[in-house]
């Protein structure tokens, strides 16, 4: 039985692993190849150290209240290697005219925080009053957080959380598609604070996205490698990106830029949608269409590494969020070595910034140079920056962060249905189903099992 896997980033070798422990738990001979056009594994998943500094070029790790992404690691046996981030950096900010104000943790902190006026904090209370929506119109999230909670909550908390999470215009994103829990509690429970009210005292686990952000030691691609290196019947064909996949014989025929061919039984694409839409042409064009449907947001990454007696600021939490209203040309910063003291020697301070999303694509076409400029400018009068960097490592994505728009749920059942009309087809990555490490897991557990299932159904 061979197997081909598309794409060597998180999903890709969470995959491959979970595909070949599976089959050799059911005694299947199985050969599992996985074919990623890079010349390392990783995706949007990368670590450089630079003069004792750990700087990621994307995620910053998982929060540890998911099961996927632990039970991954735990099933490799590398437990050991997760890095829990510091509990002192729970504290989150968001900028609120041009000053950075604790983001509420409880109900008391709320009604003294400066987060919103008067007015608004009412009118988010009124929110437990709202009545439940009496359509199925799919909402963006701006129209939904409005609708629930006011205008003034909408800029202030729910947009800088959307730029922290997807990069993306919350005029623009499904609610149901990128935030399924949200749209759950009211859906259930009749509105957020009722329902947030009814899982605690039910004790079903947290309403939002609670848990504590977790890494890797010596940063994620170490993760990554260390999975890689657990997996006995996989073979990692690095540097061999896929140009054509057809079905011919009730196989997939698949041919590489390094001119070499596939023939699988069973293939897994985890690689993001507009990569696989290019290769998917001549076998489905209408699949082909559906996954070219789905728009990728641009982002700028740069780290910078600074001597802690040249930053004001106490850098005593996790990060800030900056509201589009602030008209400000990043959307935040990470306190990395706040959250992580590893990731910084002894006495230094990294920071992290990022920059572009779905409201800022003119980033794709500025030099490098210029928008670390831009960056260092962002957080200077922010964080009281004096000197210049020991450090400086950026990170350039033209199409980062996939956008789950309106109407994503309908392109989400045309691959559905493509794909399984193909046959042992399997869509996994960040294209359907979340954005997240812990999203991407669960859903290369979820094609393993029923990938696994396949096979036993087909002997």
């Amino acid at each position: 039985m061979k197997i081909g896997i598309i794409g060597g980033g998180i999903s890709g070798v969470a995959a491959a692993f979970w595909i070949d422990k599976m089959l050799s738990e059911e005694g299947i001979d199985g050969e599992i190849t996985l074919l990623e056009k890079d010349n390392s594994l990783g995706g949007s998943i990368g670590t450089v150290e630079k003069e004792g500094f750990t700087i990621e070029s994307g995620p910053n790790g998982f929060l540890n209240s998911k099961p996927h992404t632990l039970q991954l690691f735990d099933d490799a046996d590398l437990n050991d290697n997760l890095l829990p981030s510091n509990d002192a950096a729970r504290k989150r900010f968001i900028m609120r005219d041009s000053k950075l104000v604790k983001l509420p943790e409880k109900p008391g902190e709320f009604l003294t925080s400066d987060i919103l006026s008067f007015q608004g904090k009412l009118r988010v209370a009124a929110e437990l009053f709202i009545p439940k929506k009496k359509n199925n119109k799919d909402e963006t999230v701006a129209e939904f957080a409005t609708r629930r909670l006011g205008k003034e909550a909408c800029e202030y908390l729910i947009s800088p959380m959307v730029s922290g999470v997807f990069a993306g215009d919350p005029y623009k994103l499904s609610l149901k598609s990128c935030f399924p829990v949200i749209a759950d509690l009211e859906e259930t429970y009749g509105g957020l604070f009722k329902g947030m009210l009814r899982k605690k005292n039910k004790k079903s686990g947290p309403a939002g996205p609670g848990g504590v952000l977790t890494s890797y030691r010596g940063g994620l691609i170490n993760a990554l490698d260390d999975l890689s290196n657990k997996t006995k019947n996989v073979e990692y064909r690095l540097g061999d990106g896929v140009n054509r996949v057809e079905k011919i014989h009730d196989k997939f025929h698949v041919k590489t830029a390094s001119v070499n061919e596939f023939d699988f039984d069973h293939l897994v694409v985890t690689c993001p949608s507009y990569v696989a839409s290019e290769f998917f042409k001549d076998m489905d064009n209408e699949l082909s269409a559906s996954l070219n449907e789905i728009h990728y947001a641009p982002a700028f990454v740069v780290g910078f590494g600074l001597d802690e007696e040249d930053v004001k600021h106490d850098l005593d939490g996790f990060g800030y969020l900056i509201p589009p209203k602030e008209n400000r040309k990043i959307l935040g910063a990470l306190f990395t070595s706040s959250i992580f003291p590893e990731r910084a020697p002894e006495g230094k301070k990294l920071v992290r910034v990022i920059m572009g999303g779905d409201r800022n694509p003119w980033i794709v076409g500025k030099p490098e140079e210029e928008l670390v400029l831009m960056a260092l400018e962002g957080i200077n009068d922010t964080l009281g920056i004096k000197g210049h960097p020991e450090v400086v490592q950026y990170f350039k994505w033209n199409m980062a962060i996939p956008q789950y728009y309106q109407g994503h749920s309908k392109i989400v059942k045309s691959i559905e249905k493509a794909s399984e009309g193909a046959g042992d087809l399997y869509i996994g990555g960040n294209i359907l189903y979340g954005i997240g490490i812990n999203d991407c897991t669960r859903t290369s557990f979820e094609i393993a099992e029923k990938l696994v299932q396949n096979i036993k159904a087909q002997q």
